[in-house]
């Protein structure tokens, strides 16, 4: 932060500023290879910028700015005092918005997004599109001239294919004293409920796995956020929807032929026969996808032409993520690049096709400079993510895909493009289009693979496949020639003389050009180690295994040999670093307290102690069996060497019976130990009761608040209101 702060503060040929700017504390979030993106409102002379918000790339050690931008155009100098109040523009913003609309709040602000910025007052309503949707227009008034600058509707759409998954599919429920609702307890902000209907139920048995069945609907629908929370994560390191860890509610079983986002929630339909909910992979993917736009950078969803066209594009991008990600099997949904096909949304098939978009009506292969309606304007996006995951000539099955300027592709995989596309939205802005899109991955490639030409060159290749040019100050980078690299991991290990050990992985990469042939070898070995890798050739990007066999006469001490690759004039060497052990008869381990009493919290803690090995490390893992249903025995550290200590947690539930009982703790490594704890489960007293207002507390009472247990910390008596989540000065939770 202290680099883009020093930015912003010293002025930058890439932020536009004047001395009456004031920057305030940044949205940050964390992506892929420990990428800092952080996202800075501005306000002048008191009012927010739209548009002005400066959004920075930075390096994992906080050293290296890779990145900034603004959809800030100019310097302001503005009169901050409206000519025209906020009812005189609410009344313009329904011209927009429409006679039935309401308003639903105003605020001034300065729209710094066009070539002169100005005072405008910022109009959102709410009401329903001409087709009855539901819709948020978002109308920005000069607040000079009363005259329309900018709007714009909030609420997104999307289609997708089939609601099934499979029978049966593991969803996240919460549970409570009472039974289970469909809400994940521990993805915060994702849940889903009907129309009109709250899902809770006795058991944790959700649907009837019908099409037309809204309970099933949303199982589908949690199943598809849950795995693409995962995938963001794993796949692009992006912490939950919003990218801070939090999502949001879907609601299903709307009688309309759509799926909505409407800017805090996602509405579920169904198409346009009845006969199928709208709840399928690539639908949920669709619609939270315009969640992760909305939240990535700085504009948030708004904007017309190319902005509404890139999020329409994100949407169809992170829901062919998510099925290649779930990887469903043909019987069911594979894995794909059409959208809507499953479903048949209006009865005539896929509805978008991202391999060759120009199959659908009025949906372009390639850029052009006039400003789409959004579904067709994702074509070029939609494009662009094909070629650069799969190429426009793919050997995995998947089909051809025509170039806009007749050139040959190679894609560099799904998981590597949805990384790369992710991390670049975090630069997105107000005036979000395929330019500054194209400069924003390829910086994120660079930033990403910073050792490889090979996902950066892919990232320019596939934008100019698709008609959009290179762009002013785009980055150009000289690449080294190396084609391969070759690591270990772990790259050292013990062994134990007379015995053999297999786990350490040989892992390849390819840096430059198409993967070459790795023969794998080894150098260095000692007299008495035998070293063999399987397989003997790995394609550069694939992996083998080392296997160390020693004689029972090797001497104990530290010996390293090498691990070779080459391919053609290239060599490669990792280093491999081998401890040679001899083990003692036994190691003994003991546990400090031997009885546990566990509080009326039911936590107890007490200390695991091992015995010196001779001067001959030694590993342990550290485990417990035994005790009760709703006891666990946690160790930190998990695993020690041999003659360390280790604090061991005991922690039961209020479901765990009062009582005495033997864990038995265990300590497995070359050789292995055991050790007996005693752990005491105490009487407790009454169940709490539900938090009521008007009722006097004393300090310990304990109550039930929205399925949480609070401790009363001041005797007081409870207001409406005041409940315990609002007051952590009058209430703990337990």
């Amino acid at each position: 932060m202290a680099l883009a702060t020093r930015t912003l503060a010293g002025g930058s040929a890439l932020v536009e500023r004047s001395p009456d700017d004031r920057f305030g504390t940044p949205r940050a979030v964390f992506g892929a290879g420990g990428l800092q993106f952080l996202s800075f409102p501005r306000a002048y002379r008191g009012l927010p910028v739209y548009g002005g918000d400066v959004n920075f790339m930075i390096s994992r050690d906080g050293g290296t700015l890779h990145y900034a931008t603004s959809a800030q155009r100019a310097e302001i100098d503005v009169d901050v005092t409206p000519r025209i109040d906020a009812a005189r523009a609410a009344a313009v913003a329904r011209t927009v918005a429409g006679p039935g609309a309401t308003i639903r709040s105003t605020r001034l602000v300065v729209h710094a997004t066009g070539a002169s910025p100005r005072t405008a007052w910022e109009v959102v309503a709410q009401g329903r599109s001409r087709d009855g949707v539901p819709a948020e227009p978002h109308v920005f008034v000069d607040a000079g001239s009363g005259q329309v600058v900018e709007s714009w509707d909030a609420v997104r759409h999307g289609t997708g294919h089939s609601y099934f998954n499979g029978d049966p599919v593991r969803i996240d429920t919460t549970a409570s004293e009472t039974g289970y609702s469909l809400r994940d307890p521990s993805r915060p902000g994702i849940e889903c409920s009907a129309v009109g209907r709250v899902f809770d139920g006795t058991d944790d048995d959700w649907g009837n796995g019908t099409a037309t069945d809204v309970e099933t609907a949303c199982v589908d629908t949690l199943f598809g956020v849950q795995r693409e929370w995962d995938m963001l994560r794993e796949w692009t390191g992006r912490n939950g929807i919003d990218g801070q860890g939090r999502g949001f509610p879907a609601i299903v079983g709307y009688n309309m032929p759509n799926a909505t986002w409407s800017g805090t929630e996602v509405n579920m339909g169904r198409n346009t026969a009845g006969s199928k909910q709208t709840t399928s992979l690539d639908v949920v993917g669709h619609e939270y996808g315009h969640g992760v736009f909305q939240f990535s950078g700085s504009g948030g969803a708004g904007g017309d032409g190319w902005m509404a066209a890139m999020n329409e594009s994100t949407g169809d991008i992170l829901g062919a993520m998510l099925e290649h990600y779930v990887g469903h099997p043909e019987a069911l949904d594979e894995p794909d690049y059409l959208v809507g096909e499953e479903i048949d949304l209006f009865g005539t098939g896929a509805i978008r096709n991202m391999y060759n978009p120009a199959q659908i009506d009025d949906h372009p292969n390639c850029f052009t400079t006039t400003a789409p309606d959004a579904h067709p304007g994702s074509g070029p996006q939609n494009h662009w993510f094909y070629l650069l995951a799969e190429g426009s000539n793919p050997t995995n099955g998947n089909p051809a895909s025509p170039t806009c300027d007749g050139t040959r592709v190679t894609g560099i995989g799904i998981q590597k493009a949805g990384k790369i596309f992710v991390n670049a939205l975090q630069m997105k802005t107000a005036s979000w289009g395929p330019g500054a899109a194209r400069l924003a991955t390829i910086q994120a490639a660079y930033a990403l693979f910073p050792n490889s030409c090979t996902e950066m060159n892919a990232v320019k290749a596939a934008w100019s496949a698709v008609n959009v040019p290179t762009q002013p100050g785009e980055l150009i980078v000289e690449c080294w020639p190396e084609s391969f690299d070759l690591s270990l991991s772990p790259a050292q290990g013990t062994v134990v003389a007379g015995q053999s050990a297999t786990r350490t992985v040989v892992q390849t990469r390819t840096l430059q050009g198409p993967p070459p042939q790795v023969t794998l070898s080894t150098a260095g070995v000692p007299d008495g180690i035998t070293v063999s890798i399987a397989p003997g050739q790995v394609t550069a990007g694939g992996t083998a295994q080392v296997t160390i066999t020693t004689r029972p006469d090797v001497p104990p001490g530290l010996y390293r040999f090498q691990v070779v690759g080459t391919a053609g004039p290239i060599t490669q060497r990792a280093p491999f670093d081998l401890t040679v052990i001899t083990l003692p008869p036994k190691i003994l381990i003991t546990v400090q307290p031997h009885t546990v009493v566990l509080d009326q919290e039911l936590k107890g803690s007490a200390t695991l102690l091992s015995g010196p090995s001779g001067g001959t490390p030694i590993p342990l893992r550290l485990s417990a069996s035994g005790g009760p249903p709703g006891m666990t025995v946690g160790f930190t550290p998990a695993e020690i060497t041999a003659g360390q200590s280790s604090a061991i947690a005991i922690a039961a539930t209020r479901s765990t019976p009062p009582g005495t009982y033997q864990v038995t703790l265990q300590a497995i490594g070359d050789v292995a130990a055991t050790a007996a704890l005693t752990v005491q489960v105490p009487e407790r007293g009454p169940r709490p009761q539900a938090w009521r207002p008007y009722t006097r507390y004393q300090v310990g009472d304990r109550v039930t608040y929205d399925g949480q247990v609070y401790r009363c910390l001041r005797t007081h008596v409870s207001q409406p209101g005041r409940t315990p989540p609002r007051t952590p000065a009058l209430w703990a939770r337990v």
